[in-house]
């Protein structure tokens, strides 16, 4: 076996089997770790985990080999590593109680003797299973775990369900260790499994099935959905994106950029007749020395990500929950729609989304059904709305309804729910009053300049047709997930540059690495006022990785020290290069002369 620990090449994932040392008291292992198997006299104990972390976006793939004709199944995601010491009798309602766990209940119609189950966790925080035939199943698993830490999987095997072989795992070309079982399985595999879904370009979203069995009802208030696939399935919000830049021209379009007038700016250049959307946009900043490598083209992007945010007077609301305002000036002067225009340039030249919208308007937007029942009023910027949705909200008796109907009945009625003054009206459905308002306020009521915004998102190719027919996968372009850069994935960004090993330089550099790591360990403890978010900004002009990736890898390159004075550490945005000193003494200097760079760096090139 080779170092990487992958016995048939690197592009493999690695070997994948249930892990020997960490199960349920009535789990049996065997046929080399890829058959699990619990004592069917017992209908506890029988959870497994996979021998190693997994990837976001990598499908790993079961077989039902011991079931009933209702069978029962529970697959997870943590970012605890397994312990044999803290084993619970069933993921449900053990591990649901556990902060750190997802547990997710696979429908009883999937888990069928002979059945093929694919089960995986994407970029938006969604675990997706799917069975035989295409059915797929979704729950959101975004306060539960980390993508930036390990992820581990488990399977519990319950009630009915005795016996699960695992298949391996597969994401895009690559796959685990084969095992020749596996592959005898996969052969057999029915048709149904390996056809692609019809074309369609919606994915309505059912409440959930009232055949499915009692497990289905114990779990989170955000309970799995099914959600029929486009024809897209397979591909990531990247592959989306690729495929839709295909026809882009190599040909650039100059854009002259006044700081204090970046917005104007860039509303300008979409009104320009030389304009085109194939064209890559050459960024020229004015009093600015750089030549547009990337580097002012991704800042220009960002920065005009957060004037759109802002600055149009098109949304309201808190940060990472915004919605539309309710202007109909605005709406006859289309800025809904430059707003559309502006965050589809963005996202199609590799630039960020705009990562800001309420996630249940989005939801909505989509055409999904959300569930408005346990709404934050407090996300409501109208204050006036919130202090009659709280006064609703507060409503315990028949005089209380009685108050809300005389004081705020047209009000409701005007919001879609002419039914307050309807015989039959009780406390009970006050949720829903609630919900039917909180939709009417931040959804219906704004249905037009909503419909504007998409449509300037259509400008160039129907982006947003391809949004919501793929809505999960783009929800990191259009929410804040939330998601902080971690120390692992901020340090595999980069190669080093060393100098020739053995050399005094190369004794320098490494001198210098190694307190650049443990500065990298200070910002992850926050111990220092840095954060990774700052130097990916102070090296590349952005401060999160990019949905496409980088052009190139960033770089970490090494300086002479100047005899007298201090330089300070810099940056190339459009090489994406950063510039360290060699021979750093301490943690504490480097630190400090990082610090200094980040916080008093301006405009692009060298800072």
């Amino acid at each position: 076996m080779k170092k990487h620990g992958r016995v048939c090449g690197s592009r493999c994932l690695g070997p994948m089997t249930f892990l020997q040392e960490v199960k349920g008291q009535r789990v049996t292992i065997c046929q080399g770790g890829h058959l699990a198997s619990r004592d069917a006299s017992y209908n506890m104990h029988g959870l497994v985990f996979i021998s190693r972390p997994v990837k976001v976006k990598e499908k790993i793939s079961v077989y039902i080999e011991g079931a009933s004709s209702d069978g029962a199944l529970h697959v997870g995601f943590t970012n605890h590593r397994p312990n044999a010491n803290l084993i619970p009798p069933t993921a449900l309602p053990h591990l649901i109680e556990t902060p750190g766990y997802c547990v997710v209940p696979i429908p009883a119609e999937l888990c069928q003797p002979g059945a093929y189950i694919t089960f995986w966790l994407n970029h938006a925080k969604y675990a997706l299973i799917q069975g035989t035939g295409g059915k797929t199943y979704y729950m959101n698993a975004k306060r539960l775990v980390k993508l930036n830490e390990p992820l581990y999987v488990f399977l519990d095997l319950f009630g009915s369900t005795s016996a699960v072989r695992l298949l391996g795992s597969r994401k895009g070309d690559r796959t685990s260790c084969p095992d020749p079982d596996t592959r005898r399985l996969s052969r057999e595999e029915p048709p149904s499994q390996t056809s692609v879904a019809p074309s369609c370009f919606s994915q309505q979203v059912s409440t959930q099935e009232p055949d499915q069995t009692k497990h289905m009802q114990t779990t989170t208030k955000e309970d799995l959905k099914k959600i029929p696939r486009s024809s897209m399935e397979e591909m990531d919000v990247t592959s989306l994106l690729r495929e839709f830049q295909r026809n882009l021209s190599p040909s650039e379009f100059h854009v002259v950029v006044c700081w204090k007038r970046l917005l104007k700016s860039a509303i300008d250049a979409l009104s320009n007749s030389n304009f085109s959307w194939t064209k890559t946009p050459h960024i020229e900043f004015v009093d600015e020395v750089a030549f547009d490598c990337g580097g002012p083209r991704r800042e220009f992007f960002r920065l005009l990500m957060m004037e759109v945010q802002g600055s149009l007077g098109i949304f309201e609301g808190n940060p990472g929950h915004l919605f539309f305002t309710y202007d109909q000036s605005a709406l006859q002067q289309c800025k809904y729609e430059q707003a559309g225009k502006l965050v589809a340039w963005s996202i199609i030249h590799g630039g960020p989304g705009l990562k800001a919208l309420d996630p249940c308007l989005y939801q909505l937007m989509c055409g999904q059904e959300v569930q408005l029942m346990e709404f934050d009023w407090h996300l409501i910027p109208d204050t006036d709305v919130q202090g009659k949705v709280q006064k609703i909200l507060s409503c315990r008796t028949s005089a209380h309804l009685h108050t809300i109907q005389k004081e705020l009945g047209d009000w409701i009625c005007e919001c879609g729910f002419p039914g307050i003054y309807g015989p039959k009206i009780s406390i009970q459905d006050i949720p829903v009053v609630y919900s039917y308002i909180v939709r009417h306020y931040i959804y219906l009521r704004v249905s037009n300049m909503i419909s504007q915004f998409t449509a300037g998102l259509n400008a160039y190719g129907r982006l947003w047709d391809m949004v919501k027919a793929n809505w999960i996968d783009f929800l990191p372009i259009f929410i804040n997930m939330n998601e902080p850069i971690s120390r692992a994935s901020f340090r595999a960004l980069f190669q080093i540059n060393w100098n020739t090993e053995g050399t005094k330089k190369r004794q320098e550099e490494e001198e210098t690495i190694y307190y650049w790591e443990l500065v990298l360990k200070m910002i992850e403890e926050k111990k220092t006022e840095l954060r990774f978010e700052e130097l990916l900004t102070f090296i590349t002009a952005t401060d999160e990785i990019p949905a496409l990736g980088f052009p190139q890898k960033p770089s970490i390159n090494f300086y002479k020290p100047e005899g007298r004075g201090c330089r300070l550490p810099y940056a190339s945005t459009c090489m994406m290069g950063l510039f360290l000193p060699r021979g750093v003494k301490s943690q504490a200097e480097l630190n400090t002369m990082l610090l200094r760079a980040v916080r008093d760096s301006v405009g692009f090139g060298k800072a």
